[in-house]
C-alpha cells in the first residue's frame, strides 16, 4: 500500500538545507524551500532535498522514491536514480556558482532499490579545467549500501547563453 504523505527530509548531524539553483519555485524533481504540503503528498514520484555541511564543498541530498518511479516490480527505475543524481551533480555546481548544463553523465546500478525508499546522494568536484566540470556522486540506502553512482562532466555556460536562459 503506498504512503499517504512522503517523509520529510530532515537533514543528518551537521547538516544545514542549501538552496543550490536560483529559482526557489524548486526544479525537475526539487520542490523548493520549504517544500508546499501539496508537493509533500506527492509521493508517486521522486522528493529531493539538499544539504551542505560548513566549510566542505560536497552537495548531500536525501532522495525519497515514490511509486511512480517503479521499473522492475516494486523497484526504482535506474531512470530515476539517474535523474536523481544527474540533478545532484549539477546542484553541486550551482551551490559553487558555476552556471552548468550537463554534457555527459553516466550511472553505474550497484544494485537494485526499493520504491518508498529515501536515499542519500553525495556529488563532489573532482576537477575544473576551464569551462569543463567534472563530478562524481553517490546514491546509497540509508543503511549505507551504494544503489548507484554518477559521473558527469558540465559544461560552464558563458554569459549570453545565461542571458538567453533569463529571457524564457
Amino acid at each position: 500500500m503506498a504512503r499517504l504523505t512522503a517523509p520529510v527530509a530532515h537533514p543528518e548531524p551537521g547538516w544545514e538545507p542549501v538552496v543550490p539553483f536560483p529559482s526557489p519555485e524548486g526544479t525537475f524533481l526539487h520542490e523548493g524551500n520549504p517544500p508546499s504540503r501539496d508537493a509533500l503528498r506527492q509521493t508517486s514520484r521522486v522528493r529531493i532535498a539538499y544539504f551542505r555541511t560548513p566549510n566542505d564543498p560536497q552537495l548531500y541530498a536525501k532522495a525519497w522514491f515514490g511509486t511512480k518511479t517503479m521499473g522492475p516490480p516494486g523497484h526504482v527505475h535506474g531512470g530515476a536514480m539517474a535523474a536523481a543524481l544527474d540533478e545532484a551533480m549539477g546542484a553541486v555546481c550551482w551551490m559553487h556558482h558555476h552556471r552548468v548544463v550537463a554534457a555527459t553523465i553516466t550511472v553505474k546500478f550497484i544494485s537494485m532499490l526499493k520504491v518508498e525508499s529515501e536515499t542519500i546522494i553525495e556529488a563532489a568536484i573532482e576537477r575544473v579545467d576551464g569551462r569543463k566540470i567534472t563530478i562524481r556522486s553517490t546514491l546509497t540506502d540509508l543503511s549505507g549500501r551504494a544503489v548507484a553512482e554518477g559521473q558527469g562532466l558540465f559544461i560552464i555556460l558563458k554569459d549570453e547563453a545565461l542571458r538567453t536562459l533569463d529571457n524564457r
